[in-house]
């Protein structure tokens, strides 16, 4: 079993508890890697969270309660009681029209993971919350627990040291969804690139209803992800203008993503080929796959006293990590490279 800690209690989390019943159930989860540990030996043993509508609550309850927008899928069969984490930059103006903070005192997170024995904690918190973010990647250290940072914060540059140290593996920064918008954008540039087209520019918008895209309405918040999902797609461009970011927060949509792309090009004698692209998904499953490989890869790289940052598994699975590959392929093979020296 793999014990696992939540810092976060948002749609995130609740796709993701509820993905770990329906694997407990049989259930196959599109995608994830075939390892020696399944999914469905996976276990959320503590939460941490600040909004008083979860706060106290089973986790099974807090992953349905406000603001989260997640539709539920499965009953859920997990006690666990969510603590009162500290909320430090957590919440910001924007964040404080849609969180209700608890007024409990908060936990401490150390002893929390210490007396759980946690394996691995993975931090889901609102892009922004740096000092929080960094916060919680050292009380996981201090406890022994690995650490998968889905947020933006550059944590691992950070303190990725410290956890080489430890041999206890850090996995980050911004998690790369499974087929959002992104990574879509990207492959599709990559697809043209191999059929020797010349890409000249290119931009993405996304506008979703739940309460991350809701955060990032805040303009340092939005240059921030556009700065990173930006910066993560040109690498796969060679000389184009790429701009790409969350455009806007439409309430009704709840959990669904709409992302719009558009990308100019040449081919033979100066030809121009513009491609339209309109992808519609949900956000929070699309975090499910790639957090269920992570979880599980952080397990056998600890009981195998391989810590740190591994570019291998970040440049993978991440946009921001410290390490960048100028394909999906390219990370892919590397990856794969990875898996075969440390999985026997």
């Amino acid at each position: 079993m793999i014990r696992v800690g939540l810092v976060g209690v948002g749609n995130v989390a609740s796709a993701l508890v509820q993905s770990i019943e329906m694997a407990k159930q049989g259930i196959e989860i599109p995608g994830i890697l075939d390892l020696p540990i399944r999914a469905d030996e996976i276990e959320i043993v503590t939460a941490f969270d600040v909004d008083k509508r979860k706060v106290g609550k089973k986790l099974s309850e807090a992953i349905f309660s406000k603001p989260n927008v997640v539709q539920k899928y499965v009953d859920v069969k997990n006690d666990v009681e969510v603590l009162r984490g500290p909320t430090l930059d957590g919440i910001d103006e924007q964040l404080s029209k849609v969180i209700e903070e608890s007024e409990e005192k908060p936990v401490n997170v150390k002893e929390v993971l210490k007396e759980n024995n946690v394996d691995v904690v993975i931090n889901l918190l609102p892009a922004g919350a740096d000092k929080a973010s960094l916060f919680y990647a050292e009380e996981s250290l201090s406890a022994n627990s690995s650490f998968i940072n889905a947020t933006p914060s550059n944590v691992t540059e950070r303190i990725g040291d410290k956890y080489k140290e430890a041999k206890i593996p850090i996995f980050g920064d911004d998690l790369l969804s499974q087929i959002g918008g992104t990574i879509f954008h990207s492959g599709i540039i990559e697809f043209l690139q191999k059929r020797g087209v010349k890409i000249l520019r290119s931009y993405q918008i996304d506008i979703a209803g739940n309460t991350e895209t809701f955060a990032t309405l805040e303009d340092w918040k939005k240059d921030l992800k556009k700065k990173i999902k930006s910066s993560f797609i040109s690498q796969r461009s060679d000389n184009a203008e790429i701009v790409a970011g969350t455009s806007d927060y439409v309430e009704f949509l709840g959990d669904r993503r709409v992302s719009y792309m558009v990308i100019e090009g040449e081919y033979a004698m100066g030809a121009k080929v513009r491609v339209d692209i309109s992808l519609k998904t949900y956000d929070a499953p699309n975090a499910v796959q790639p957090l269920i490989d992570l979880i599980r890869l952080a397990k056998i790289l600890k009981d195998n006293n391989i810590g740190g940052v591994i570019p291998e598994v970040c440049g993978y699975y991440f946009k921001n990590s410290p390490v960048r590959y100028k394909s999906i392929d390219e990370a892919k093979a590397h990856f794969e490279d990875f898996l075969k020296k440390i999985i026997k």
